[in-house]
């Protein structure tokens, strides 16, 4: 059998009479090269499959034009639209993007960053799970190489970090509310983070901005990690619904568990959106389109994938890998029917 020899650079150059320097200028798309040899040159590297020797490149430039991403789960819409958002700016840079799930393991996400290391990938982008530094700082002392923290940066790690403007969430969320003529809002928001408390930080300046005094009963955490983030929820309704005054806005640290209070709230006979209003947070096609349409707030995935792959390129092209940028993108509220007047 005969066995295909690779197509090497070289052999392009030489068929189109070409030297070795045009042909791999064309390949990293660079202007200084005429439209004609470029056509030229992208119709035969078509026609032989010609793959780039990525590890010779690597040995040539210092780097291996890929980008490795650490995720805590795959299965989240939000996850989805940011690895397309960071897919889209890494591609406009022939830059490829291997992506690893940590399935919400910190052990497992040190591993996975340690396999990216072995590898030698240009940046390292980390949704982590992490709640301190020290991790990260023994990182950088064995490789220095730009990290970007995405939606959440553990406490005291340097580093660039692309996440949402957390106080607007809470902020819009409760505005939202009052706006719809709530003036008893309770704020279900989840186990105790960082997250958490900027979000209850906005939540609280809405109230204040309008003069209306922060409940503490109204403040409900959802901690029972054992149960279902739906069932979290359900189970935080159920507690608010046996308090003194029951509330007429609320608003949910996360859409599923605002779909777990709606179900409860009904349960008990009280109509959607007429006597209580909800806003949830994700703006998950899904959850957001079951029974009752959730009002929600967009925190960009996408866009903040973009973000984040762009500042990822400017960091390898800068040669810099001790940044400290900070980036922040605003959320945007979608109306639906949850929070409609209901006259």
């Amino acid at each position: 059998m005969r066995v295909r020899m690779r197509v090497r650079l070289k052999d392009i150059a030489e068929d189109l009479n070409l030297s070795k320097m045009t042909i791999s200028k064309v390949l990293r798309g660079q202007t200084d090269i005429s439209d004609a040899t470029r056509d030229r040159v992208l119709k035969r590297v078509r026609e032989l499959n010609y793959i780039p020797n990525i590890s010779a490149s690597s040995l040539k430039t210092g780097q291996t034009k890929t980008m490795g991403l650490v995720l805590p789960s795959v299965g989240s819409p939000w996850l989805a639209d940011l690895t397309e958002g960071i897919s889209r700016a890494l591609e406009a840079e022939n830059y490829s993007l291997i992506v690893a799930s940590s399935q919400d393991d910190v052990e497992a996400e040190q591993r996975q960053i340690a396999a990216f290391l072995s590898l030698q990938v240009d940046a390292l982008l980390v949704v982590s799970l992490q709640e301190t530094s020290a991790f990260f700082e023994q990182m950088q002392q064995a490789r220095r190489m730009p990290v970007i923290f995405v939606g959440a940066k553990p406490a005291g790690a340097a580093g660039r970090y692309v996440g949402i403007h957390e106080e607007e969430v809470g902020r819009i969320a409760c505005e939202h509310l009052i706006q719809s003529g709530c003036r008893r809002i309770a704020y279900i928001r989840g186990s105790h983070s960082a997250v958490g408390d900027r979000r209850s930080s906005g939540y609280r300046q809405a109230l204040s901005q309008h003069r209306i005094a922060v409940q503490p009963d109204l403040v409900v955490e959802s901690m029972d990690l054992e149960q279902s983030e739906y069932g979290r929820g359900y189970a935080a309704m159920e507690r608010l619904l046996q308090r003194r005054g029951r509330p007429d806005g609320v608003m949910a640290f996360s859409d599923l568990l605002a779909v777990g209070a709606m179900d409860a709230a009904s349960k008990h006979g009280i109509r959607i959106p007429e006597e209580m209003r909800f806003v949830g947070c994700g703006d998950d096609p899904i959850l957001c389109g079951m029974r009752i349409p959730l009002t929600s707030i967009n925190v960009g995935g996408v866009e903040l994938g973009e973000r984040a792959g762009k500042l990822a390129l400017r960091a390898i092209q800068n040669g810099n890998g001790n940044g400290s940028q900070k980036v922040l993108v605003k959320p945007r509220l979608v109306k639906r029917r949850s929070t409609e007047s209901g006259h």
